[in-house]
C-alpha cells in the first residue's frame, strides 16, 4: 500500500502546528538572524513595545517569508523594542514586517504593518491613575485599560480601586486591589501562538502575557502597556 509522503519544509498556517523543520530562535533582544543553509521559507512573529505612563499596548505583526535563497538573503536585522517609561518602541525583521509601540498617557495601542496578519494594542487610559492597554496578538487586538479593564486578545488594566483587570484569550484579569489574586496565566505558552494573550492587571498590579497593567503597575511581556510598558518581542520559525 502506498503512503502520501509529507514536505516537512513546506509552510504551515498558525495554530496548525510546527512550521518547517520545527526550528525557532527567539529574540529578546536586538540582533542578526542569520539564514540556515538550504532554509527558503521563514515564518516570523513581531511584537512591540508596550507604552509607559499608562500607555497602550505593542502591536503585532505575523508574515511568512518565501524564496530567501533565490532573493540572495544571508541574513536579517533584527529590532526588539526595549521596555519605556515613555512611548514603546517599535519591533522589526528587516523591512519584512514590524510592530509600533503603544502610545503614552492614555494613547493608543501600537500597530502592526506588513504581515500576513497585524493587529494592533489596546489604548491606555490617562492621567496619575491610568491604566494600561494589551499587547496585539494573532488572535487579535489587546483591551484597552480603564476603569474596568478591557477584554480582548489580551486583557486591559483598571485604574479604579474597586476594579478588575480584562480577560485575554487564555487568562482572567486581575482581583480588585494589591493584595487580590493576580491575572491567572491560563495555558499561555501551550504553544507560540498564544504568546500575547493574558489578562490585565487588576488595581496596583502588573498584567501578565501582554496584558496591560493596572494603576503603578509594569505591562505583562511582550508588549503590555503600564507605568512601565514591556519590552517587543521577534521569534523566528523555519
Amino acid at each position: 500500500m502506498a503512503y502520501a509522503t509529507q514536505t516537512i519544509n513546506s509552510p504551515m498556517l498558525p495554530g496548525t502546528g510546527a512550521f518547517g523543520f520545527g526550528q525557532v530562535r527567539v529574540f529578546p533582544i536586538s540582533g542578526t538572524f542569520t539564514v540556515p543553509d538550504g532554509v527558503n521559507n521563514l515564518r516570523v512573529r513581531v511584537w512591540g513595545g508596550g507604552g509607559g505612563g499608562n500607555g497602550g499596548g505593542g502591536g503585532f505583526s505575523i508574515k511568512t517569508i518565501y524564496n530567501l535563497a533565490g532573493s540572495g538573503v544571508s541574513s536579517v536585522a533584527v529590532t526588539v523594542a526595549t521596555a519605556s517609561s515613555s512611548t514603546g518602541n517599535t519591533s522589526s525583521f528587516g523591512s519584512y514586517c514590524s510592530a509600533t509601540g503603544g502610545s503614552t498617557s492614555g494613547g493608543a495601542g501600537g500597530a502592526g504593518a506588513g504581515g500576513d496578519i497585524n493587529t494592533s494594542g489596546g489604548s491606555g487610559s490617562s492621567g496619575g491613575s491610568g491604566a494600561g492597554g494589551g499587547v496585539g496578538s494573532l488572535w487579535g487586538n489587546g483591551g484597552a485599560g480603564g476603569s474596568l479593564g478591557g477584554s480582548g486578545a489580551s486583557g486591559g488594566g483598571t485604574n479604579a480601586s474597586g476594579g478588575t483587570g480584562g480577560s485575554g484569550l487564555t487568562g482572567n484579569g486581575g482581583g480588585s486591589s494589591g493584595n487580590a489574586a493576580v491575572p491567572s496565566a491560563g495555558n499561555q505558552i501551550c504553544s507560540l501562538d498564544f504568546i500575547g494573550t493574558g489578562g490585565g492587571g487588576g488595581y496596583l498590579q502588573s498584567g501578565v502575557n501582554g496584558g496591560g497593567a493596572g494603576v503603578n503597575g509594569t505591562g505583562g511581556f511582550p508588549g503590555g502597556g503600564g507605568s512601565t510598558g514591556a519590552a517587543g518581542l521577534v521569534i523566528v520559525e523555519w
